[in-house]
């Protein structure tokens, strides 16, 4: 199960939640219990993905020299 972000549009907390992609009605806001949530997208990081920059320490033209 995927861990999702919600934002309640009750009293404005933000927090996440394992749970099932069809979470409707089934998760709650932990602060005040309400269920009128949003959910907002996450920011993720990819270790070893440089973006065509070189890896912190790294002296090669790209990730794939690294060692």
């Amino acid at each position: 199960m995927p861990i999702y972000e919600f934002k309640c549009n009750q009293c404005k907390a933000n927090f996440e939640q394992l749970c099932r992609h069809d979470w409707h009605g089934t998760v709650s806001c932990p602060a005040c219990g309400g269920k009128d949530l949003a959910r907002t997208l996450s920011a993720f990081c990819s270790p070893g993905t440089g973006g065509g920059k070189n890896c912190a320490g790294c002296a090669g033209g790209n990730c794939a020299s690294c060692k």
